[in-house]
């Protein structure tokens, strides 16, 4: 295991190790996988990429692209990836979310809001498989702009 030699990256990569696990074995193991995946969420969103010293890059990767998952928003006018992140990031930071149940009862998705600067809040339903293919893209994306050496 060891000391990760980027933390930023390793903690979202291992965070997703930890995520596969917990999907595989939640039933035999009383597990709770979409907590786990929030928990992910949290540890891949909360370091403000942005403001780095490479942030400028991040921001270009960003801006204009389309988030890679569908999903329900009430905003004026679509999102690009980089606005969705900032509704992520500072929904998970103010505790706004809400789990969506199923008609059996299992989280079938999450949803997020965000109020800023006096605007009209936004809020964004997410699926659950759709917030994994989102961490890992994210990831991905995060490894591209900041290459290890």
């Amino acid at each position: 295991m060891g000391i990760p030699s980027n933390p930023l990256l390793d903690i979202m990569r291992r965070s997703l190790v930890n995520l596969d696990f917990v999907e595989a074995n939640y039933r035999a193991h009383d597990l709770y996988e979409v907590t786990q995946l929030v928990n992910t969420f949290l540890g891949a969103f909360i370091h403000p990429f942005e403001k780095s010293a490479s942030g400028v890059a991040f921001i270009r990767h960003f801006r204009k692209r389309q988030p890679p998952i569908a999903f329900e928003a009430n905003a004026e006018g679509d999102l690009d990836y980089l606005q969705f992140i900032h509704v992520v990031r500072h929904a998970l930071a103010h505790g706004n979310l809400r789990y969506n149940a199923n008609t059996i009862k299992q989280i079938e998705s999450i949803t997020l809001w965000n109020t800023t600067h006096n605007q009209k809040k936004i809020r964004i339903t997410v699926s659950i498989a759709g917030m994994k293919t989102f961490l890992i893209d994210f990831k991905n994306s995060i490894e591209k702009i900041y290459p290890t050496k």
